[in-house]
């Protein structure tokens, strides 16, 4: 879209909100207590020292704003995020209100957030034309390692005025991420399990993905990786033979997802593969793939166990 007709669309909408004033020479007045924050693509933003309505354009951002801050803090939702099988967030989701589904920027600015927080493949036009119109939007990167994950919560937390949480949850997912650790200590090299963990969208678990980095701390083999496969490389019939993974985990919705869970069970290609004859096709939580949140520690031991049963026995000692 040209960003003059998105610059009078959001002229237009805040002449019909009556707010007098736009563009960032307002920012102070509106927000009379603020401060800097960097963005991601490389922008000093003045955002309010205690923002009151916030929105992520993001469903993963969604559950960890949830984890820091009180949904009346919110003027809006992702619809995902108010899903329990895709959130683990999802009870205090279904506390906010509107549900999107989208965020076309004219519905944005309508809400009149005082905060916008942005993944980093969210449109420019859409950036800039929110800024523009004196809304403070911070750009934060995907976390792609657990690593990365725990930045992007501290970071979200110092964005909305609540580094003590972002510490707190830091200091959380160190401690399960030391568990793992400690339990994996029993598992040796050559006894590791490989996983294959599929999705709708093939080879998002593989090579170089969050999945892929999580598997190093819970002591197993991500099967795609282990086999030498490209990063977002499809799952064929040929590729997933070839792997032979010991588990194929199947995201539920609700119990398993038809239609992936066909792919392998109903599949004769797959009818003599060892985790179909040994019923090691297992239905896991959804959230567990889409976990780039403040849960990524409780997520990763679930699997462990659910790979290691022997595991729990030791897991109180």
């Amino acid at each position: 879209m040209n960003k003059n007709i998105v610059y009078l669309i959001c002229l237009m909408i805040l002449l019909f909100l009556g707010i007098t004033g736009c563009g960032p020479q307002d920012e102070t007045r509106t927000f009379p207590n603020t401060r800097y924050v960097e963005s991601y693509d490389g922008v000093r933003v003045v955002v309010p020292d205690h923002p009151k309505r916030i929105l992520a354009l993001s469903s993963a951002y969604d559950t960890i704003l949830l984890g820091l801050i009180e949904p009346d803090r919110l003027v809006g939702i992702n619809k995902l995020s108010t899903y329990p099988e895709y959130s683990m967030e999802a009870e205090r989701a279904t506390l906010v209100k509107p549900v999107m589904s989208s965020y076309p920027l004219e519905k944005i600015i309508a809400l009149n957030p005082d905060l916008v927080i942005a993944p980093d493949y969210t449109t420019v036009d859409v950036i800039e034309g929110l800024r523009h119109m004196g809304i403070p939007t911070v750009v934060v990167a995907g976390g792609s390692t657990v690593e990365g994950v725990i930045k992007n919560i501290t970071d979200i937390a110092n964005i909305v005025g609540e580094p003590e949480k972002g510490q707190f949850y830091d200091t959380k997912i160190r401690r399960e991420m030391d568990e793992l650790k400690r339990l994996g200590a029993s598992i040796s090299p050559e006894h590791r399990k490989s996983v294959l963990f599929v999705s709708s969208m093939d080879g998002y678990t593989g090579t170089g993905s969050l999945f892929d980095d999580m598997c190093r701390y819970m002591s197993i083999n991500n099967a795609p990786s282990a086999f030498g496969l490209p990063p977002r490389t499809p799952f064929g019939e040929e590729r997933v033979l070839a792997m032979n993974p010991d588990f194929i985990f199947i995201p539920s919705y609700k119990g398993m997802d038809k239609g992936l869970s066909d792919r392998y069970l109903e599949n004769p290609a797959f009818e003599n593969l060892p985790a179909i004859k040994e019923h090691r096709v297992k239905p896991l939580p959804a959230a567990y793939l889409y976990t780039m949140n403040q849960h990524i520690g409780e997520a990763m031991l679930a699997i462990m166990h659910t790979v290691y049963p022997q595991l729990e026995r030791n897991s109180h000692d």
